[in-house]
């Protein structure tokens, strides 16, 4: 199993607009192959939201980056975050 985390802080006031963003990415992905799910949280006590994406193996995920289509943002994305986004992955041991 291969999981992907992006950390993404929005601006005071676009977490609603950037967590919409973020479910638009997941669905973009949605039927690629290897694909187990996906999510979007949200950090309690804090503006951080994570879109997670959970994938059969590293290989998906990659096959799938390389293939997926996202939809622009509803606006510039550097108007949505306060700061660059975060990534963190992990592997099933």
């Amino acid at each position: 199993m291969f999981v992907n985390l992006g950390f993404a802080s929005p601006r005071a006031g676009k977490e609603k607009t950037m967590s919409e963003s973020m479910r638009a990415f997941g669905k973009a992905l949605e039927g690629m192959p290897g694909l187990l799910d996906t999510f979007v949280l949200a950090e309690v006590g804090s503006n951080t939201l994570v879109g997670v994406s959970i994938w059969r193996d590293r290989e998906a995920f990659d096959n799938a980056m390389k293939a997926v289509k996202p939809p622009p943002p509803p606006e510039p994305i550097e108007q949505l975050r306060s700061a660059p986004p975060i990534v963190r992955q992990f592997e099933s041991i």
